[in-house]
């Protein structure tokens, strides 16, 4: 045990670099395993949609939803998605695929809106821009 003590305070920066590598990746696994959300492709998202009966939702504003939308897809913009729980309970018990324009993260809004009792919530991987790249249909003026 001495000799741990020795080598320590001869390499103190090579210890204490190894001590921030290892609590940097406990906190990442921590992290990850308590703020992440599935995110499925859009193909996966379809047969959600198709054999589970899940709820598309756009959290884009009216105008880009009115343009270019998924089919069947409700909108619950960003901005009012506290206003539109009830609204949302209404789907409770159905999964729920999230999208907004592109790729970027919505775990804090995936909570939001299974808090509202739709189970379980996804991200559409790519976002609206994946769904088009998949070349699937969208509804809309656009």
């Amino acid at each position: 045990m001495d000799r741990v003590f020795e080598f320590a305070a001869a390499h103190w920066m090579l210890v204490g670099l190894t001590v921030a590598v290892v609590i940097a990746l406990a906190a990442n696994e921590i992290y990850l395993a308590l703020g992440t959300r599935a995110a499925v492709d859009p193909t996966t998202a379809t047969r959600l949609y198709n054999q589970q009966d899940a709820v598309f939702i756009d959290i884009r504003d009216e105008n880009a939803y009115h343009k270019r939308h998924l089919p069947g897809a409700l909108n619950v913009p960003e901005k009012h998605l506290d206003q539109r729980g009830d609204y949302l309970a209404g789907y409770a018990g159905r999964p729920a695929v999230v999208y907004a324009e592109g790729a970027r993260s919505l775990s804090a809004i995936l909570a939001r809106i299974e808090a509202a009792g739709l189970t379980p919530v996804y991200q559409l991987q790519g976002g609206l821009a994946g769904w088009q790249e998949a070349n699937l249909p969208t509804e809309g003026r656009g």
